[in-house]
């Protein structure tokens, strides 16, 4: 089985490793020069809840490759049909893709490529790319993986079943497979969006935001307000009793800090922005997840800048959003 992975930051890192850890032939791609000069000479590193030292080789997606069984993207989701492009030529027809990504990403890859070739994974992983190019491991929970769209059956394309089985043979915490992804989805997005939107807006990590009782209380009530949303598709679910830890970050940044921080584009839109997009097809009110969404909006644009003002804008814009929701 050949695999391409396609990003090699932090996530797409961990797989590539796992990966070639087990034996399974490993192209990683990356557009930046100066991360494939590292991974050329130092290898890949992983350090923290999963350590160990691998070489899979390291090219720029302008320099092709052989015929892939499987491409994994982990870009941002907002990049994936720029990321694929280079590859389209590399690929035969039993190839299918597998979305490393946050959010509903996967249903978007399913749009450029068919439903029948997307496949998801959603990780409960944090993990980031250190100074010294190697890749911190802070935790591992689970992976779900899934079509991109829902089906009756995980009845998988040719080489899914040893893709998973790699998989869990390496990675630390629980690897499962879903027929419908839509409850991972939800799952994972009740604690992932305010976690991450919320350290985004105040430009600190979840650390020292965590101690604050009303941003806590915000995280709980955004919790509840996706649990809200999950309930009118038919997905029950219990808001989780610590957001914070079930969002996995604890002392490294979410992405969207990190994001944020750099001036780059966030995911909002498969985070925050999905959530919505589900509120108002079943006509909910979901005040504070628009709240974030839209600061957000404005922090991309450079219209606002991440800090403490945002916390006193967000106030505001809530308590409008709760007065709009009863008139």
């Amino acid at each position: 089985m050949r695999v391409a992975v396609v990003g090699a930051g932090a996530m797409g890192s961990l797989a590539a490793h796992i990966l070639a850890d087990a034996g399974v032939e490993v192209t990683l791609y990356e557009t930046r020069a100066d991360r494939r000069a590292t991974l050329a000479s130092h290898g890949l590193r992983l350090r923290g809840v999963l350590e160990g030292e691998s070489k899979p080789r390291a090219r720029s997606p302008s320099e092709g490759g052989e015929i892939f069984d499987v491409l994994i993207l982990a870009v941002k989701a907002h990049a994936s049909a720029d990321a694929l492009r280079p590859l389209s030529p590399f690929v035969h027809r039993d190839t299918f893709y597998l979305s490393l990504q946050e959010g509903n990403a996967g249903e978007e890859l399913a749009e450029l490529v068919g439903e029948e070739r997307a496949w998801t994974a959603l990780a409960w992983v944090s993990a980031a790319e250190a100074g010294d190019g190697a890749v911190e491991v802070e935790g591992c929970r689970s992976l779900v993986i899934g079509p991109a769209v829902p089906r009756e059956a995980v009845a998988g394309p040719p080489g899914l079943e040893d893709l998973v089985g790699a998989l869990r043979g390496g990675f630390p915490g629980h690897v499962e497979v879903a027929a419908d992804m839509r409850r991972a989805i939800f799952s994972r997005l009740r604690s992932a969006a305010p976690v991450s939107a919320l350290c985004a807006l105040c430009a600190e990590n979840t650390g020292s935001l965590r101690g604050r009782e009303e941003v806590s209380g915000w995280v709980r009530e955004a919790s509840e307000e996706c649990s809200l949303v999950a309930a009118s598709a038919g997905l029950e679910m219990e808001v989780p009793a610590d957001p914070w830890g079930d969002a996995v970050w604890n002392r490294l940044p979410p992405p969207m800090l990190r994001d944020a921080a750099d001036g780059r584009p966030t995911e909002r839109v498969y985070l925050t922005g999905f959530l919505l997009r589900e509120a108002g097809r079943r006509g909910l009110r979901v005040p504070l997840l628009s709240a974030l969404h839209s600061l957000l909006g404005e922090v991309e644009s450079g219209a606002r800048v991440p800090g403490e003002a945002l916390l006193r804008e967000l106030r505001q814009r809530v308590s409008e959003e709760r007065g709009m929701s009863l008139m």
